[in-house]
């Protein structure tokens, strides 16, 4: 199932938990939203599904295999220049051994830490709903 609109970028998410910190890595200088964090995951090629597409991205970029639990949320932003939908997923660490591929940093942070990270604007945009959340999954 391709899950592509036109004129429109198709993000993936895996927020991925540890009590209470959630795991978000840092972009490489150079890159689009170069040095912000991010929860690691990327976008849907052509012909993928949301979910095979974020075990592709998170297997490319950390070497790490994820189990998808489940949607948490699904984001559609207009900002200028740049228009998505963000499709955050609860995910759990199910085998691999973490490397950095992609990015240049990783850390697990609370809600706290996060909200003073220069998170990218998609991430950002799922705070307001995580901090209305006791726990994690």
């Amino acid at each position: 199932m391709q899950e592509t609109f036109s004129g429109r970028v198709i993000i993936t998410a895996a927020l991925i938990a540890d009590k209470e910190r959630l795991l978000v890595a840092r972009r490489p200088p150079g890159k689009k939203f170069g040095l912000l964090w991010e929860f690691p995951g990327g976008k849907v090629e052509p012909g993928e599904g949301l979910e095979g597409a974020l075990i592709r991205e998170i297997r490319e970029e950390l070497c790490l295999d994820i189990c998808v639990s489940g949607l948490f949320k699904t984001i559609s932003r207009r900002e200028p220049g740049f228009e998505f939908d963000l499709h955050a997923y609860w995910c759990k660490i199910c085998g691999g051994t973490l490397r950095l591929l992609e990015h240049v940093a990783l850390k697990w942070a609370t809600l706290s830490e996060l909200k003073n990270m220069e998170l990218t604007m998609a991430d950002r945009s799922l705070m307001p709903f995580l901090e209305e959340l006791r726990e994690f999954p």
